[in-house]
């Protein structure tokens, strides 16, 4: 049995900011913004294998997961992340 949700994360991929002619002016210039899968887990009996982690053929990038306090042992909660798409800032 799993107990799931899903969400999506955004970050912007910039350089460091860099002075202009201006004094005390900076421009930040942009890159493309990553979109990133994330599925928020809040009961289930089953972990991710290597096997779904990127570098080994799956689409995760990382997993975090935390045992539940029952009697069994044998669930868990925690959250997985899957492999960005690159999307325009704008779409945002």
């Amino acid at each position: 049995m799993e107990v799931s949700f899903d969400g999506i994360v955004y970050r912007l991929r910039a350089s460091s900011p860099m002075p202009t002619k201006t004094v005390g002016a900076f421009v930040l210039h942009t890159f493309m913004a990553e979109k990133n899968k994330v599925e928020m887990i809040a009961c289930t009996d089953s972990l991710p294998e290597s096997s779904d982690f990127r570098g080994q053929g799956g689409d995760l990038i990382s997993a975090s997961f935390s045992r539940l306090n029952v009697k069994d042992g044998d669930m868990f909660s925690g959250k997985k992340i899957y492999k960005p798409t690159y999307v325009d800032e704008d779409t945002i």
